[in-house]
């Protein structure tokens, strides 16, 4: 049988569904209800991942893998950052801030255990030799380096570390071959590289590293040399395909991975490159941005991420993924919906995704309306009118039964206390709030519903939390901190309220059992005017207004039941409570509507999906 099978094969089986899962990747089959012969293949892609919360580039080479990854240091657009992110595969969070500012550094290591060296803190003159140690929350001083460099590349463990090559001149170009070790305390020298270079990658182990591509002769001129460490010294490999410099890199020695970076052009790449021990291969997958001076990292080549960095005219927040598998990954992604028929800002929503309410708002200064309307997922559609015109009301409920309370009324120009309940056509006005509020914030559903916070006369902001039953209003906890313009999701039994005005802006967050409420970790971006909605333990944030962080307008967070993370952002910028957005739905969809100069547009979320490849095989 064994000869049968080498001469005639395997036979195909028929099947009547297809596999769902990757072991039976290389495997054809006959799907007996298409019938058509399939099979899963493998293929290679990026993906977007979520914006890191601060745009930087020359960033240190990150450490850690693709759903564990830390990056540390950087420019922007106004100077160097000591700013720490770390990466769950998701999102990003903020980490403990290195001891100073610095930029073009090397790094190694894990999300918990990581080293960051070398590099450069202008206004300062000269390279840095200096270490520092990250033990997933705070860094330390470690070892002082032999060659103060900036520019190197780094690779392998805490306790087993490489920095490899880099430039002992700033400013200027002196390109080093030097090679030091790591112990976990102390540097010692290593082998010296055949080629000098800076602003290359670094991949592998101590004892089996790589590097590739940068900086070479003394000058900006790209290299295409690679080189392999077997622990001691360094001896020629495969060229790459595309000589660059400011490249990032992943992987190992036997599946490494470059891409990104800059050539003489002058151009930034959008080109990927993976090593198999022996040679360079020019991938089909290609960077949705071509960019250089980008941190990488992962710890194979099939499975890496590159975050930031310079796209030759602006600095970069974008987060890609690559994969090599027969899974496809779909980013998670904001996408255009059904425009509004009345552009408008300040009003207030509640519903889900596919079933949302927007009502009242403002049309500029005094020129507040009643209008509502109803979306079902693709166009939004007329219903019945508030019967008083306002903006900044809490809003919650679904789209058949929704509550509007307090607001601002601008005749007379005050907050008001009114209450009004929606029941899928009209407003009945019903019993009023304990006092006037307006920018108050509410979630839950119009039978137990909760407000927290808001505004009354002048400045003064309230740390109140009220319920809704249905028919009356019942004091219970207070929140944390006084707070008005904060986002809110979840229910009456488990509800979340973050961020807001307290007077200053604050990413304070803490959750509602139906009575008390219990602090939890911050938003990374402090901001007020934003929208949110989901669950206590899935839940999101979007847009709202921080004069010190420019991207806070679009930056997306989602919440874990734990802490805050960073996820796609949408298209429109929309600032200090332009928009409105949905309160009942999860982390993995949303919707937010309106914006600035009455803007009627309206974008939809949904969270990354996963799926195997596929694929019906034909004769062509």
């Amino acid at each position: 049988m064994t000869n049968y099978k080498n001469i005639f094969g395997k036979p195909v089986k028929f099947l009547a569904t297809d596999p769902d899962n990757t072991e039976a990747e290389g495997q054809i089959w006959y799907n007996s209800t298409s019938n058509a012969f399939k099979s899963i293949v493998a293929l290679e892609a990026w993906s977007a991942g979520a914006n890191m919360i601060t745009a930087r580039t020359l960033i240190s080479q990150g450490a850690g893998t693709q759903t564990a990854a830390l990056v540390a240091g950087g420019e922007i657009t106004a100077g160097d950052v000591a700013n720490t992110e770390e990466y769950n595969g998701s999102g990003w969070s903020t980490g403990g801030n290195l001891p100073s500012a610095k930029k073009s550094s090397g790094a190694f290591g894990l999300q918990t255990a990581g080293v960051n060296f070398g590099g450069i803190s202008p206004p300062t003159t000269g390279t840095l030799a200096t270490t520092e140690e990250y033990n997933g929350s705070s860094w330390t001083a470690g070892g002082t380096m032999g060659t103060a460099r900036q520019g190197s590349a780094g690779t392998g463990i805490l306790t087993a570390g490489l920095a490899i090559g880099g430039n002992t001149a700033f400013p200027g170009n002196t390109q080093v071959t030097n090679t030091e070790e790591y112990n976990g305390t102390s540097w010692t020298a290593g082998g010296a590289l055949n080629t000098a270079r800076s602003t290359l990658a670094g991949m592998g182990t101590q004892t089996a590293g790589l590097a590739a591509a940068g900086t070479t002769n003394g000058s900006a001129i790209p290299t295409s040399t690679s080189e392999e460490y077997n622990g001691s010294s360094w001896t020629n490999s495969g060229s790459i395909n595309t000589g660059r410099r400011l490249v990032a890199g992943s992987g190992i020695q036997t599946d490494g991975l470059i891409f990104g970076g800059f050539t003489p052009s002058p151009t930034t790449l959008d080109a990927t490159e993976s090593y198999d021990g022996s040679s360079w291969t020019t991938s089909p997958a290609t960077l949705a941005t071509a960019s250089e001076s980008k941190a990488g990292t992962g710890a194979t080549g099939s499975a890496s991420l590159a975050a930031g960095g310079w796209n030759g005219s602006a600095v970069m927040s974008a987060t890609e993924e690559f994969n090599r598998s027969a899974t496809v990954i779909t980013g998670a992604a904001w996408s255009s919906g059904g425009n509004l028929n009345t552009g408008r800002s300040h009003g207030s929503g509640a519903g889900a995704e596919n079933s949302a309410l927007y009502f009242g708002g403002s049309t500029g200064g005094a020129a507040h309306v009643t209008s509502t309307e109803e979306y079902n997922g693709s166009s939004w559609t007329a219903g019945g009118g508030l019967n008083s015109a306002r903006r900044y009301m809490a809003g919650f409920g679904t789209q058949t039964s929704a509550v509007a309370a307090g607001g601002y009324n601008p005749t007379p120009a005050l907050g008001v206390d009114t209450v009004e309940v929606y029941n899928g056509s009209a407003w009945t006005t019903v019993t009023s709030m304990p006092n006037a509020k307006l920018i108050a914030i509410g979630f839950g559903v119009s039978t137990a519903g909760v407000v927290y916070g808001g505004q009354g006369p002048g400045p003064t902001t309230y740390d109140t939390t009220i319920e809704y039953n249905g028919s009356i209003w019942t004091s219970t906890g207070n929140f944390p901190v006084s707070i008005a313009n904060g986002g809110a999701a979840g229910t009456e039994a488990a509800g979340l309220g973050f961020g807001g005005t307290s007077p200053g802006l604050t990413g304070v967050t803490a959750e509602y059992n139906g009575s008390t409420w219990t602090a939890s970790n911050p938003l990374n971006i402090s901001r007020d005017f934003h929208r949110g909605g989901g669950i206590q333990t899935s839940a999101y944030a979007v847009s709202g207004a921080n004069p010190s962080s420019p991207g806070a307008p679009t930056t997306t967070e989602t919440y874990d039941g734990t802490s805050w993370i960073t996820t796609v952002s949408p298209a429109i910028s929309r600032p200090n409570g332009h928009a409105a957005a949905t309160n009942t739905a999860n982390n993995t969809t949303g919707l937010i509507f309106s914006g600035p100069s009455n803007s009627v547009a309206t974008e939809e979320y949904v969270g990354e999906t996963t799926a195997l490849n596929l694929k019906t095989l034909t004769t062509s």
